[in-house]
């Protein structure tokens, strides 16, 4: 060499590519003679398992000496000298492999395993590349084997034909004995390997089938790997596969660009066989981690949907059945849920029925023709007339709190409800500022079984509240004519009470006055719970000493409300017990020729079981009623929530 500078006229980018072109044939080397002692027996040659560990030893020795000639953190362009002096130092065991080689070869004969031949001689031809440092190029490679043609998809590397083993190995490298040693080798751990001789025919392979891992070279024509793992990683569909570069360019900013890029790992050549193993194995297993946990979101996603399949009705039971055979938490949740969701599915076909016999009941009641809609009568109000904007068309009921009328809405073109007041319980402006505060409450309750509360006003000194209009029958009306209900139209009727109750409970609100005339039932058996807030508008008018005078009778009332102490979401739950109680036997749970004698009763005696006057009772159903009318609301049924799954329960 004439040129003092080893430059890139030599057909080198420098240092770099020298080292990457000087460490290639030292991993052909390595790898082919770790293989060749593996066989070595099976061959019936183990006398040639001493110069296959001797030339194995001349070629990592080649290695110290191209590492230390070429670091990877050299810098500096490589001189003549210098080339020259590298060149002397790989003789040796250049040589040493050389010999050593071409012993075992002419010792071959045809009966010995051609494959072990052939490998041999790829071993020679790398060991002649590190004699040959001034051809040192990245010229196409010929071969003593024909090149592979590009696979038309039905060979033997045809993907969708390879079997599924421990693995499926993507092996992306241009030079053929690269693919070659570390395909090999892969197999014969286990693994299904795949050879792509390209950047751009290893996209097409991933996009075709799936991979658990590509083992990609950096220096490749056309697309090289960098390149290459862009393209992998930004694709979402592939992002995942694990990518381990695999090149003798194994200098740190090389290093670092693979792993920026989102690659697995970094080997260098030639590959350390035990480090290569343990490298993909823990890739592999990384891999099966991200799949498991993708599939799990992707279960929990189905689970998701099904509570809102629930929710909307189009739940079928099994759906889950997949999920649920998993041993884990999700798959007992899922086992739970579906579970779960069939009851729900039982319980309310149940509660459709026991609506359909309370329908039934109504329309018996209906069809008797006793039940009289009162005439007009507008209580001394200008006649038809209310305000400026309603227009009275009839009463539809009275009671201890006023008057109910229903109107039309001229401004909203709407029928409508208005309760007057009697004027004892808007007697000052506290009391009226509290029923206002009790509106506000009550209109925050949003539910189908309650009758919605529109406004509070005043007009020629009535004052009055403003309602949802609904055509239907009281439960005292209903009770009026049958006496007693079917046991299915009770539950139907509770669990619908219980269902409002546990709402308005939650925003705080206690009706106080829950009771046959303030439950309304339409045509369809819908339930609508009227009158929240006016109860405490009553008790504040009257004072809490009085409480039996409350609302007109205290059949309905719990002994703490009764005493006038302080009540909570349970004297509701005592007021369903009594109205259970009178849905199912006919009778109250204490009955009383004066008020001050049903008060004692209440306080002191217990109630008949419901069961006892009426043996047609589920035995469940009864106790339940009883667990209501408890004299310490510490023994009753804690919720209106708990309620409502007991009432599910009994059908």
């Amino acid at each position: 060499m004439t040129d003092p500078r080893f430059t890139p006229s030599h057909g080198l980018a420098g240092v770099a590519e020298l080292r990457h072109e000087l460490r290639t044939p030292v991993n052909h080397i390595v790898g082919y003679t770790e293989m060749l002692l593996e066989d070595v027996e099976d061959v019936g040659h183990p006398d040639w398992q001493e110069g296959l560990a001797a030339a194995l030893s001349a070629a990592r020795d080649a290695l110290v000496i191209i590492n230390e000639s070429l670091p990877p953190t050299r810098q500096a362009a490589i001189s003549a000298e210098e080339l020259s002096a590298l060149h002397d130092s790989l003789a040796q065991p250049r040589t040493r492999i050389l010999d050593t080689l071409r012993d075992i070869l002419e010792s071959v004969t045809p009966e010995t395993d051609d494959r072990f031949a052939s490998d041999v001689r790829k071993i020679l031809k790398a060991a002649d590349r590190l004699g040959m440092l001034e051809s040192l190029r990245r010229e196409p490679e010929t071969t003593d084997e024909a090149a592979p043609a590009p696979s038309d998809g039905t060979g033997d590397d045809a993907t969708s034909a390879l079997p599924r083993g421990a693995g499926r190995i993507l092996v992306v490298d241009d030079l053929e004995e690269n693919r070659d040693v570390l395909g090999r080798r892969l197999e014969r751990e286990g693994y299904t390997v795949v050879h792509a001789e390209n950047g751009r025919r290893a996209l097409d392979l991933i996009a075709a089938e799936p991979f658990d891992l590509v083992l990609l070279d950096v220096m490749m024509p056309e697309l090289d790997g960098f390149e290459t793992l862009g393209h992998i990683k930004d694709n979402p569909a592939t992002r995942d596969i694990p990518v381990i570069m695999i090149s003798a360019a194994d200098d740190m900013a090389n290093i670092v660009r693979c792993i920026k890029r989102g690659a697995e790992d970094f080997l260098p050549k030639p590959f350390d066989p035990v480090l290569l193993r343990a490298r993909i194995t823990a890739s592999l297993e990384k891999k099966r981690f991200r799949d498991q946990e993708k599939q799990y979101l992707q279960q929990v996603n189905r689970v998701i949907a099904a509570a809102a399949a629930v929710e909307s009705g189009a739940y079928e039971t099994g759906e889950l059945s997949g999920i649920a055979r998993r041993a884990d938490e999700l798959g007992r949740l899922a086992r739970v849920f579906d579970g779960m969701a069939g009851q729900v599915k039982a319980r309310e076909a149940r509660l459709l029925d026991q609506v359909h016999h309370l329908r039934r009941e109504i329309e018996a009641a209906r069809d008797s023709g006793e039940m009289q809609i009162p005439g007009l009568d507008f209580a001394n109000l200008p006649a038809g007339q209310f305000g400026d904007r309603y227009e009275i068309r009839a009463v539809i009921g009275r009671g201890g709190m006023g008057v109910v009328y229903r109107a039309h809405d001229r401004e909203l073109d709407e029928v409508v409800a208005i309760k007057t007041l009697r004027p004892e319980l808007v007697s000052n402006e506290d009391l009226i500022e509290r029923f206002k505060t009790e509106v506000r409450l009550a209109r925050k309750i949003s539910h189908r079984n309650v009758v919605r509360t529109h406004d509070f006003g005043e007009w020629m000194g009535v004052y009055y509240l403003t309602m949802e209009y609904v055509e239907g029958i009281t439960l005292h009306d209903l009770l009026e004519q049958r006496q007693t209900l079917e046991i299915s139209s009770t539950l139907a009727l509770t669990r619908q009470l219980a269902d409002c109750m546990a709402v308005a409970h939650e925003e705080g609100v206690v009706h106080r006055d829950l009771k046959p005339q303030n439950l309304l039932l339409d045509a369809e058996g819908l339930l609508k719970v009227m009158d929240f807030g006016v109860a405490k508008l009553a008790e504040g008018s009257t004072g809490t000493t009085e409480v039996g005078m409350m609302i007109g009778t205290p059949s309905y009332m719990s002994p703490e409300q009764l005493l006038g102490e302080s009540i909570d979401a349970r004297t509701d739950l005592y007021a369903v017990g009594v109205v259970m109680y009178e849905c199912l036997t006919g009778k109250l749970p204490f009955e009383a020729r004066s008020p001050v004698s049903l008060i004692a009763k209440v306080l002191n005696e217990d109630a008949v079981e419901p069961v006892t006057l009426n043996a047609d009772i589920p035995p469940a159903l009864s106790t339940l009623v009883m667990e209501l009318l408890a004299k310490h609301r510490d023994e009753r049924i804690p919720s209106a929530t708990a309620l409502a799954e007991r009432l599910s329960r009994i059908g």
